[in-house]
């Protein structure tokens, strides 16, 4: 019988934070932060999290049988109680472990210290990396697990992709090129389009997906946007070009 081997790390991610409208005042604190002051923690640390995390995982029958493995990320807001909310799959392996880890996420039972700005608690925004990996598995099963080989996504690296002009550009970028659906603007439909994607070892954009959408206008406008993106400078591993993924929360906001 193969034994289970759960490996977990906890990992934060630097995605980018953007608005495509500008936010009311009143809004404000619906803002969610990526880096800050203080960053949220966990009660007794992240060995405390990683353990509790193992409590809680139970692998799949269907996933054990079939010999799938990988690892599933999860992404989510730690608020400013300290609570978890707005959980989605920010990159999945299979139905069932993605089901599996977006459960145990959404079962975390302790309060968080939150993140702080300026000394205000703010929401801020985590992704978890949890591994399923299998013993004994085929080296082709490893390979996946541990994120290896030529066509591996990574999602820190060495060198970060550059988008060209910055980060500012980018945020031009995405407000210029957004149209407000009309039939979204009609029914005063506003709300947070999260779009994810690769950023090619040449550059170019890739796999573009809606992790988490509002409405199916507003959805659709985002995703076309990241796919017209030009080209950025790759990110580099050991100096080597290799493939990233981000998510960009795209803010559709009425004034």
């Amino acid at each position: 019988m193969r034994i289970l081997r759960l490996l977990f790390v906890f990992v934060f991610l630097g995605f980018l934070s953007l608005n495509a409208l500008a936010q009311d005042d009143e809004n404000k604190n619906d803002n969610v932060f990526f880096i800050v002051e203080d960053m949220p923690e966990y009660p007794d640390g992240e060995e405390a999290l990683r353990n509790d995390i193992a409590a809680l995982v139970k692998y799949p029958a269907k996933a054990k049988e079939n010999g799938i493995q990988g690892k599933v990320y999860v992404s989510f807001n730690v608020n400013e109680k300290g609570e978890i909310e707005d959980a989605v799959i920010a990159r999945g392996v299979d139905p069932s472990l993605d089901k599996e880890a977006l459960r145990v996420v959404n079962e975390l039972e302790k309060t968080w210290k939150p993140g702080k700005q300026r000394g205000v608690a703010v929401k801020v925004r985590y992704t978890l990396p949890i591994n399923f990996a299998l013993d004994g598995g085929s080296s082709k099963q490893k390979k996946i697990a541990r994120g290896e080989g030529s066509d591996a996504i990574f999602f820190i690296v060495e060198d970060m992709p550059e988008f060209p002009g910055g980060d500012e550009a980018l945020r031009k970028y995405i407000a210029n090129a957004i149209t407000y659906p009309e039939i979204a603007h009609t029914k005063e439909i506003e709300g947070k389009v999260y779009v994810s994607f690769v950023v090619e070892k040449d550059g170019s954009i890739g796999n573009a997906k809606i992790e988490r959408g509002v409405d199916p206008s507003l959805d659709k406008e985002a995703l076309r946007v990241v796919k017209s993106l030009p080209k950025w400078k790759p990110g580099k591993q050991r100096g080597e070009p290799v493939r990233v993924q981000y998510t960009v929360p795209i803010n559709f906001a009425l004034n």
